[in-house]
C-alpha cells in the first residue's frame, strides 16, 4: 500500500465518521424534539381539562340554587371566579402553544417557557385573590342556610379539593420544568454543533 492509498482511505473513514456523527446529532436533536412536543401536549391538555372544569362549574351553583335558594349575587360572583379562571387557562394553553421549536429558535423557546412559569404565579396569585373571598362568601352562605351538614361537606369538600389542587399543581410545575430541561439540554447540544 503506497501512501496515496492510505491517505484516501482516511479521508474516506474521516468523511464516515463526520457523517455518523451529524446523523447522531440530528438523531439527538429529534428525539428531543420529540420529548419536548409530547411534554407541550401534556401541559395543555391539563389546561384544557381546566378550562373545561371552569366553565362548568358554574353550573354547579345552578344547582345548589335549585336545592336551597341561594342569591344571586352569591351566584354571580362564583359565575365571575371560574370564567377568570378560565380566561386564564385559556391564555396559559395559548402561551404553550408558542413553545414550538419548529417555529422558534431553542432560546427563544426557552425565553417562552420562562414566560409561561411568570404567568403560571400571576395568575395563581389572581387566583388566591379572587378565590379567599370567594370561599368566604360560600361559607358565611352555608352558615345562614342553617344546615349543618352543608358546612361540614364544604369543609370536606375544601381540604380534598386542597388536595388534588396541591397535586395538580405540583404535576403542572414539573411538566414545565421538564420542558425546560429538554429545552436548555437541546441548546447546550446546539451549541456543541
Amino acid at each position: 500500500m503506497n501512501i496515496d492509498e492510505l491517505k484516501s482511505q482516511w479521508k474516506s473513514m474521516e468523511l464516515r465518521i463526520d457523517r455518523l456523527e451529524k446523523d447522531n446529532k440530528q438523531l439527538l436533536s429529534r428525539i428531543s424534539n420529540e420529548r419536548m412536543k409530547s411534554v407541550r401536549e401534556k401541559l395543555l391538555a391539563r389546561y384544557r381539562a381546566l378550562i373545561i372544569v371552569c366553565i362548568f362549574s358554574p353550573l354547579w351553583m345552578v344547582l345548589m340554587n335549585n336545592l336551597y335558594h341561594i342569591d344571586i349575587e352569591v351566584s354571580i360572583v362564583y359565575a365571575f371566579f371560574f370564567y377568570v379562571m378560565a380566561l386564564a387557562n385559556f391564555y396559559m394553553c395559548k402561551l404553550i402553544k408558542k413553545v414550538d421549536c419548529s417555529k422558534l429558535t431553542i432560546k427563544d423557546a426557552l425565553i417562552a417557557v420562562t414566560k409561561v412559569e411568570e404567568y403560571l404565579r400571576k395568575f395563581q396569585f389572581l387566583g388566591w385573590i379572587l378565590g379567599f373571598p370567594l370561599i368566604i362568601i360560600m361559607f358565611d352562605v352555608f352558615k345562614d342556610m342553617g344546615h349543618p351538614e352543608i358546612i361540614y361537606g364544604a369543609c370536606v369538600g375544601l381540604v380534598i379539593g386542597g388536595i388534588i389542587g396541591y397535586f395538580y399543581d405540583r404535576k403542572t410545575r414539573r411538566l414545565i420544568r421538564e420542558l425546560r430541561q429538554t429545552l436548555a439540554d437541546a441548546l447546550v447540544d446546539d451549541d456543541e454543533l
